[in-house]
């Protein structure tokens, strides 16, 4: 996916994964105000990792990265 094929909310979603040198969970992107299936898309077109792990003893998360190649895609 080329820069020119993103969408301003996945450009937006990337560069704030970007930042977060952990990634972020996707209550915390969902608050932000991105979609569940845009957040899907990003992670079907390999711009995103999501990892489902564990945020206690018994709450489950799921926590959103950013992969190469959507860095590449923001970097133009």
């Amino acid at each position: 996916m080329t820069e020119q094929h993103l969408s301003a909310e996945q450009r937006r979603a990337l560069e704030l994964l970007a930042a977060g040198p952990r990634g972020y969970t996707k209550g915390r992107l969902l608050a932000d105000g991105f979609t569940a299936d845009m957040l899907s898309d990003l992670v079907r077109e390999g711009l995103a990792t999501a990892q489902r792990g564990t945020g206690g003893r018994t709450i489950g998360v799921e926590r959103y990265r950013i992969t190469d190649d959507g860095r590449k895609a923001i970097e133009g």
